[in-house]
């Protein structure tokens, strides 16, 4: 029996073009960063170094692990924010609001990294609170070791937060459908990246409101920007549903393009902040180990940048063919990677020693502070100092910018904008700034009569002039609606005014429960000392003042809709009710006995308060006085809107009573007349 051996069939040539393996890619990525940390540390002085004998000394598995676990870790925390990024806001959205299956894809992506997440940033909680306490990694893990200091580090509880969140956020995408739900998933892993930054910074290193309102904003337009590039790079190799046409990636990318731009200015200003409070003179960049790796960071940031503007000016608008496509993707790519090896050079920085030295302030309450006790108040002092809260200052002026930008743009086509919504928005705006940067935001923090100032400033005046400036409704006549498929900023913000959320936040009985009950939980319990004890906690404390007074004042008196109006009486009773509510609360203060909050304003007290129970007294005076100022003038501008809309009303009918002959009029005539003859036929009947 013999055989014949069959001619193998020749090889098809490809036809597409070749796609890169992802995977070998992402490998090589992580060991450029990892060699990039290894170096960087040694520049840095943040290598691990044994112990001097008789020293504490957690070992070199410690030493080691700990940077590397940490880089891993904000690898997996960008990942996770990449594909929910991704499935929120690049890929192609579905009907009334539902994920496309690609987002689907993305989210089932953002499960997995972001168990990977939970389970290194547990890892580095372990190893952190190890090289803390100088002991064993295995001592570390024990559970009495843990239990008793892994909540008492700020560092370590950081991220056991961390962790939390990123198994909600696995947990929460396994069951999210709605482009909603998975934005929100993405603000929380935004939110997780930056809550370490919390905890990286001593009140005696620099400026410390300002260090650590600069860290929150680096980690979070580090994440939203590596995170969205990464996104756009896997799509576009891949050619997944939605990615596969070229200008199909050029819509994604110039989405993704504003929110690049914006963190790109935000990773320039806030790390010019980091390197202010950190290092003590300028030649200190080139001088110290730590100055070196940061002007390196610097110059991969100046670098990076060119390749976004280049990107941005020269390749996307000529994303039509195939070989764009691939020239994009390739320049992603190098993008990415020069991006991740910031992230491990952001890594050496934050466990290497700052150049700059420690400044002891002379007493405990100080320390507390950050700062030296002001001077005694003065009207000078309190209303035209200055001291920078760069958190509130970015946001108002951001917003203020935003807003007359929308006006500018209704003017240019045609429209009209009421210029008193306009001015009263400028006011609102202002005095927020005031009340978070001039002389009261410094004397609100040792003085519980001045701090009545700045509370019932930012929570009652304020808003009331912001809900007025009417900004929902600017948005919503400027923006244009989106013509891509994909949600724009004018079909996220009709989503959030029809959301539950919204349905829940403007219903009057949760105003009133966040507007006026939150005060007596604030005051009369240990919450107050607590929030201020940290700047975190006290910006916390700040930023709810002012949302808490603006869905009351948007609920009342705003121009913009909400979802389930209330009444014009109803206004009136909240109104009123709000009215008792302050007066008795200001009561209580006026009459009592103790000072208020002393388990912080009897810590933090200057010379010049010599009587705290007069200041706690003055206080409650305060917030009498000016609560009732805006209160009056709400109540009128609730009156003046019934009279408004009853006129309109008036109009409508007699444009409508013009029209078909006061139609209505006639017929209730008709019906009137029939009663009277029913009730004429029925007296007749009568014997």
């Amino acid at each position: 029996m013999t055989t014949t051996a069959t001619k193998p069939e020749p090889r098809k040539a490809r036809t597409g073009p070749r796609r890169p393996s992802i995977g070998v890619f992402a490998v090589g990525v992580v060991v450029l960063g990892l060699a990039a940390l290894s170096i960087s540390l040694s520049v840095a002085g943040g290598t691990y170094e044994p112990a001097a004998p008789g020293l504490p000394d957690p070992g070199p598995l410690v030493g080691w692990g700990l940077p590397i676990v940490r880089f891993l870790t904000d690898l997996a925390g960008v990942l996770t924010a990449g594909w929910l990024i991704g499935a929120a806001f690049l890929d192609p959205h579905g009907k009334d609001g539902v994920i496309s299956p690609t987002g689907r894809a993305d989210l089932m992506k953002a499960v997995t990294a972001a168990g990977v997440w939970a389970v290194l940033a547990l890892l580095q909680m372990f190893l952190l609170l190890s090289q803390v306490l100088g002991v064993s990694l295995d001592r570390a893990l024990t559970p009495d070791v843990a239990a008793t200091y892994a909540w008492e580090i700020p560092s370590t509880r950081a991220l056991a937060v961390v962790a939390l969140l990123a198994v909600i956020i696995a947990v929460g995408c396994l069951f999210t459908a709605t482009l909603g739900m998975s934005a929100l998933w993405t603000v929380l892993a935004v939110v997780a990246m930056a809550l370490p930054a919390l905890a990286g910074h001593g009140a005696g290193l620099g400026d410390h409101a300002l260090a650590l309102s600069a860290g929150l904003a680096h980690a979070s337009a580090a994440t939203v920007w590596i995170g969205g590039l990464i996104v756009l790079a896997y799509h576009g190799l891949r050619r997944d549903a939605g990615y596969a046409e070229p200008g199909a990636l050029a819509t994604a990318a110039k989405r993704f393009g504003v929110a690049a731009l914006v963190c790109v200015l935000l990773l320039a200003a806030s790390g010019a902040a980091n390197a202010y409070t950190r290092l003590d003179t300028p030649d200190q960049l080139l001088t110290t180990g730590y100055g070196q790796v940061t002007a390196a960071k610097i110059v991969l940031l100046v670098v990076l940048v060119a390749i976004a503007a280049a990107i941005r000016k020269r390749l996307i608008p000529r994303l039509t063919t195939d070989a764009r496509a691939r020239t994009f993707l390739r320049v992603l790519a190098l993008e990415i990677s020069l991006l991740v090896i910031s992230i491990a050079l952001g890594v050496a920085l934050a466990i290497s020693p700052y150049p700059r030295i420690e400044s002891l302030l002379p007493t405990y309450g100080e320390s507390l502070l950050g700062f030296p006790y002001p001077p005694a108040p003065t009207a000078a002092s309190v209303i035209l100092g200055f001291r920078l809260e760069p958190f509130f200052l970015v946001i108002m002026l951001t917003v203020a910018g935003l807003y007359i930008a929308g006006v500018v743009t209704l003017l240019a086509r045609g429209d009209k904008w009421p210029w008193g919504r306009t001015i009263s928005w400028l006011i609102g705006v202002s005095l927020v700034i005031w009340t978070t940067n001039a002389g009261i935001a410094v004397y609100s923090q040792v003085s519980l009569g001045l701090h009545m100032v700045q509370h019932m400033t930012m929570s009652m005046l304020a808003p009331m002039f912001l809900a007025l400036g009417g900004p929902f409704t600017l948005a919503l006549r400027a923006l244009p609606p989106s013509t891509t498929g994909r949600w724009g900023l004018r079909e996220w913000i009709v989503w959030g005014l029809h959301s539950t959320l919204a349905k829940i936040v403007t219903n009057p009985i949760f105003v009133f429960f966040v507007f006026s009950l939150s005060m007596f939980a604030l005051y009369f319990t240990p919450l107050m000392p607590w929030l201020m004890g940290s700047h975190i906690g006290h910006l916390a404390m700040q930023l709810h003042f002012i949302l808490a007074g603006y869905l009351f004042a948007w609920v009342v008196m705003g121009v913009d809709p909400v979802p389930k109006p209330l009444p014009y009486w109803a206004k009136f009773g909240l109104v009123l009710l709000m009215v008792g509510v302050h007066g008795f609360f200001s009561v209580i203060i006026m009459m009592g006995s103790e000072p208020l909050a002393q388990e912080w304003y009897g810590i933090v007290r200057p010379d010049w308060v010599t009587d705290p129970l007069q200041d706690t007294k003055f206080g409650g005076q305060i917030a009498w006085a000016i609560a009732e100022i805006p209160m009056l003038f709400m109540i009128l501008s609730v009156a003046w809107q019934w009279m408004r809309s009853d006129e309109r009303a008036a109009r409508r009918h007699d444009r409508q009573a013009d029209r078909d002959g006061d139609a209505e009029l006639n017929s209730y005539n008709d019906y009137l007349a029939s009663l009277d003859r029913r009730s004429k036929s029925q007296g007749a009947d009568i014997p």
